[in-house]
């Protein structure tokens, strides 16, 4: 499943591709993103996930991600789209960051799973999400989960051909 590309490559620049998983896990008419940085100076949003360790499944990944960022138990849905993305993170390093995007059930919450000090839980409206992401793969990925919303008639699973299950 191949995405868009967001993100400028710097001439003199090395992008190398970064595996990545990202989730959408909604409660009520808000969903869960993650506020990064220190509260007293500058912070961004991000839709909880990240990297994949060697080894590990992307739903591994995601499961493992939600927790450590957010304290949330979760159970990978269905598969939203993938998107590459151009950024420039940990201590200056550039990666591709090749992001695939799923849609999440919420389990349960569970605070102490939370390792990322400078992580926090918050919870947005989807337009709120989107006019406030950093990142644009990750406000295209939430605009693609709505767009799914609308064709299944407003229920929490895409309608038929606007994803596809987690293998």
């Amino acid at each position: 499943m191949a995405g868009p590309q967001f993100g400028l490559a710097e001439a003199g620049r090395s992008w190398p591709d970064r595996p990545s998983v990202f989730g959408i896990a909604r409660r009520g008419g808000r969903i869960a993103l993650v506020e990064i940085g220190d509260p007293s100076e500058k912070v961004w949003l991000a839709l909880p996930g990240g990297g994949l360790e060697p080894g590990e499944s992307p739903e591994g990944a995601l499961v493992r991600e939600f927790a450590e960022e957010t304290g949330l138990v979760v159970r990978p849905g269905v598969v939203l789209g993938e998107s590459s993305d151009r950024v420039i993170i940990n201590a200056g390093r550039a990666f591709n960051v090749r992001g695939r995007f799923f849609t999440v059930r919420l389990v349960r919450e569970e605070p102490g799973r939370l390792t990322e000090p400078d992580h926090r839980l918050v919870w947005r409206t989807p337009l709120e999400a989107i006019r406030t992401l950093h990142r644009q793969s990750h406000a295209w990925a939430v605009v693609e989960w709505l767009r799914g919303l609308q064709a299944a008639g407003g229920h929490s699973s895409p309608a038929l051909g606007q994803g596809r299950r987690a293998p």
